[in-house]
């Protein structure tokens, strides 16, 4: 994926994005802005609800994405599946039958910032949300990791919370901790950290902690050691350590 040779162009990039760029090391931050180049430049941006996507929204959203992927190198395309991002205002209004963060089912309407498209499927995410989210750090919330982690997980298929790992070794750690983490938080029902939504399915439990990976390391290391080294080594990341 080509970077187009404009220093401003790397520099909106920089300035879109989360700090945590700014502590990236020299090969992260290569991959990082290929990434986020790739995503700018190649993936179809749609509005709707009246939005019109700017240069600022894509560039943004693809600086925050990228920082998902900034441990896989360019060539291998963990983002092949993304084709289209659509920007639009407001919650999405779903009403698929689904299992609610209390296992029970229901019929009922579910108000969404983002959903990922299977498989090629465009990538929906609330502009709204996400600018209110990216402001606040802290709170641990963020779709556009959210829904860029679902699209990892799709990467092998389904989104089914176990990602592509090729070491059987290490697929099997995975399975034990965030399956066990995950059982944990539906049996208990809540967390101080995780939030309830983690216990929808496996698939939110991977999103919902890709989230605190990304935004909230040095908490999440530190209550959920496991689970932290879990995500680190898929992600190929420590950004607790760049805290």
């Amino acid at each position: 994926m080509p970077i187009p040779a404009d220093t401003d162009f790397e520099s909106l990039l920089v300035a879109a994005g989360p700090d945590d760029v700014e502590r990236l090391t020299p090969d992260e931050y290569a991959r990082w802005l290929a990434h986020a180049a790739g995503l700018v430049e190649s993936v179809r941006w749609e509005g709707a609800r009246g939005v019109e996507v700017t240069e600022a929204m894509r560039h943004s959203v693809s600086a925050y994405a990228a920082l998902v992927a900034a441990g896989f190198e360019p060539d291998t395309y963990p983002f092949r599946n993304v084709v289209a991002v659509v920007l639009h205002l407001g919650t999405i209004v779903t009403r698929d039958r689904s299992a609610g963060a209390d296992g029970l089912m229901s019929d009922g309407p579910n108000y969404l910032a983002g959903q990922s498209g299977h498989g090629r499927g465009p990538l929906l995410i609330d502009w709204r949300t996400f600018r209110r989210e990216r402001r606040a750090p802290h709170r641990g919330l963020n779709v556009v990791f959210h829904e860029f982690a679902h699209k990892l997980d799709q990467l092998d298929g389904e989104a089914d919370g176990y990602p592509p790992i090729g070491d059987p070794g290490e697929r099997a750690a995975w399975e034990q901790t965030m399956g066990t983490n995950y059982r944990r938080l539906v049996r208990r029902g809540s967390d101080p950290l995780i939030r309830r939504y983690g216990a929808t399915n496996e698939a939110e439990f991977f999103a919902v902690v890709s989230e605190l990976f990304f935004t909230r390391p040095v908490e999440l290391r530190d209550l959920h050691p496991r689970v932290y080294a879990r995500l680190a080594a898929f992600y190929r990341q420590d950004p607790a350590g760049r805290r």
